[in-house]
C-alpha cells in the first residue's frame, strides 16, 4: 500500500480528459506526486533500496542463511512447546508462511 493512501493523506489525480473535460477518478501516486500512474506519475516514485517497501536490502546469502535457520529453530520449538502444553489454551500461533526445513 502507498504511504499516502496508508496515513489518509491521499490525493485524487489532477489530470483531465479531453475529450469529456472531466478530472481523473484514480489516487495520485505518492505525497509529492500530482498525478496517477497512468498519467506519469509512476517515474516519481522510488525505485530499489530507496522505496518504502524495500526490505532485507544488502543481505549476503550467509545472513540470509543464518535468518532461515533462526526462523527454523523459533517454528520448532514453537511446535514442541504446542505439543509439550506449554502454550496458554486458545494462545494464538505464529502467523505466516513456514518455513521449509
Amino acid at each position: 500500500m502507498l504511504p499516502n493512501v496508508a496515513n489518509g493523506s491521499a490525493r485524487r489525480c489532477v489530470a483531465v480528459a479531453r475529450s469529456t473535460g472531466e478530472q481523473c477518478k484514480k489516487l495520485a501516486v505518492g505525497p509529492s506526486c500530482r498525478t496517477c500512474r497512468s498519467h506519469g506519475s509512476h517515474k516519481r516514485v522510488r525505485r530499489g533500496d530507496r522505496h518504502w517497501n524495500f526490505k532485507n536490502a544488502g543481505q549476503t546469502a550467509s545472513e540470509r542463511q543464518a535468518r532461515h535457520e533462526m526462523s527454523v529453530f523459533f517454528h520448532e520449538t514453537e511446535n514442541l512447546m504446542a505439543k509439550l502444553g506449554m502454550l496458554a489454551p486458545g494462545a494464538a500461533r505464529t502467523r505466516g508462511r513456514k518455513p521449509k526445513v
